[in-house]
């Protein structure tokens, strides 16, 4: 195989727009592989020459041109090739070329044109990311900062600058928000309704609003923060803004908080901030310890308890795991079928505070559990550890450089979901199938192949394999979550109604499969 570099010069893409046609090429230009498409930044080239895929062409270029880099046969007909790849970039610019916007080529032309614009969605390099967010704040406008690769100082100093002139910055690397009911980012169709949620996780965000929706409790406003928010350094400042304005917004009842653990500075910021409103909160910092709230302060342990414990403020009633039996009841009986080395949980995450609740709530009954969100001695990027559990965020950076999410385009996780069935140790294959705005249009149908092959060579090996699946989505999406979950269970999969339902099922089968 070569390394082959296809060149657009002038031909910029955002990153999400990038990641569609990384995947599109993928799919439908035969003979590639290792495909990866992104702008020619110096960044950029570091990362296709770790990758092996940086040839002359590319080296050549510049921040503004496209870089399309793969490998094929040598004896690879690259004039068929590069028509295609033509095709697929045109296809990308057919949508919408009517209107009056594409002709704008710069922000500042689209600020001018059209004032009532106060929302800037910034996706570009990193390296040029914060300096594109400074003139969206100088110009008035919030901003859904979606790249990544800021750094920590920029992300306070626009922070900072964001406060002074009263507009909210939400992000870097923010993937979540839905705004007035309009899903930015990965975000998911919901109800309107009473509750506002602010969070520094993406699908922790996503999650919750699914929940919600799922027991008919609408949303008014969903902020994502950016995962460093509550970072000693940035202090909150996007959450503590959000919950003056939700404090002040006469449609919100109820206010959720979600984040990872924070500083506990901040969550003395926080706790104080919310001594100054007599709203009903619900506090989720998943994996921490927070204590002395005030009254109106309902702490919550987890996501799924997060959504049940704002439903019960919102009066409504619970229909969150009613069929919990159900599913104990499955674990129970895959045990029996188990090969006598079968024993451990590989969990294949594509949402990472999912990932991040599975590992605490598996590491509650299995210490020695690796991970690539662990720290330490149990800190990995195998999905496979002989002898262990392990939980693994395939949306990591290390999984994600040079190539598309994996809620966009679930190839990589294919590909370790059959590894992880070949190691006779594997008992669980735990997985999430997130839905929604920017994800793949049908993910579980995706999945139905490789499941039936995972399955089939557990067979073959004397045992079987236990699928437990959790879809985050709404039946509202475009994908529809009953039909995803219809798919799932084809490819003989148990699905279960929250992801932390679907770690208790893997858990409860590890824990009989014990010697």
């Amino acid at each position: 195989m070569k390394i082959y570099n296809v060149i657009r010069k002038n031909n910029y893409y955002d990153s999400v727009t990038l990641m569609l046609i990384s995947k599109k090429l993928r799919q439908v230009v035969e003979g590639l592989d290792d495909v990866s498409v992104m702008m020619g930044t110096p960044a950029n080239h570091g990362i296709l020459q770790d990758a092996n895929l940086l040839g002359e062409e590319g080296r050549e270029a510049g921040p503004n041109d496209l870089i399309m880099a793969f490998r094929a046969p040598e004896n690879v007909d690259m004039d068929a090739i590069v028509k295609q790849i033509d095709e697929q970039i045109a296809k990308k610019n057919v949508s919408g070329q009517k209107t009056k916007e594409l002709e704008i080529r710069s922000t500042l032309e689209a600020y001018k044109s059209n004032p009532e614009i106060n929302l800037a969605l910034v996706s570009v390099p990193g390296e040029y990311a914060a300096i594109e967010a400074e003139r969206a704040l100088q110009h008035g406008k919030n901003v859904f900062l979606f790249s990544d690769n800021v750094s920590i100082e920029e992300e306070a100093a626009l922070k900072a600058l964001a406060t002074q002139k009263q507009l909210l910055v939400m992000g870097p690397d923010c993937g979540t928000a839905i705004i007035n009911g309009v899903g930015v980012g990965f975000a998911n169709k919901v109800c309107s309704g009473p509750v506002g949620l602010i969070s520094a996780s993406g699908t922790g965000l996503q999650e919750v609003t699914c929940l919600l929706d799922g027991m008919g409790i609408g949303v008014s406003q969903a902020i994502g923060t950016g995962g460093r928010d509550l970072k000693e350094i940035i202090g909150a400042a996007t959450m503590l803004q959000t919950l003056d304005m939700m404090f002040e917004d006469e449609q919100i009842q109820v206010i959720v908080l979600i984040s990872k653990p924070p500083a506990q500075s901040v969550v003395d910021k926080v706790i104080a901030k919310l001594r100054l409103t007599n709203k009903p909160v619900v506090l989720c910092f998943i994996g921490a310890t927070v204590e002395q709230v005030p009254d109106n302060v309902t702490v919550a342990n987890g996501l799924e308890d997060a959504a049940i414990k704002t439903a019960e403020l919102c009066k409504q009633k619970i229909t969150l795991l009613v069929h919990e039996k159900e599913k104990q009841a499955w674990a129970q009986e895959m045990q029996k079928h188990f090969a006598s080395a079968q024993r451990y949980v590989r969990a294949l995450y594509t949402g990472g505070t999912l990932c991040y609740e599975a590992l605490l709530l598996l590491g509650e009954h299995f210490p020695a559990l690796y991970s690539n969100l662990a720290h330490g001695e149990y800190a990995t990027q195998e999905v496979v550890v002989q002898g262990h559990h392990t939980a693994i965020d395939l949306g990591d950076d290390h999984f994600t450089m040079g190539r598309p999410h994996p809620m966009i385009d679930g190839s990589l996780r294919d590909e370790y979901i059959l590894e992880v069935a070949k190691d006779p140790e594997t008992a669980v294959l735990l997985i999430d199938v997130v839905i929604g705005y920017g994800a793949a249009a049908d993910p579980a149908g995706e999945l139905i192949p490789v499941l039936t092959e995972a399955r089939e060579i557990a067979r073959k090996n004397g045992g079987t394999l236990a699928v437990v699946a959790y879809v985050c989505g709404t039946v509202l999406d475009a994908q529809g979550k009953a039909n995803q979950i219809a798919k799932l269970q084809q490819a003989g999969a148990l699905v279960t109604d929250t992801n932390a339902q679907a770690v208790r099922v893997a858990r409860q089968i590890a824990d009989g499969r014990k010697q």
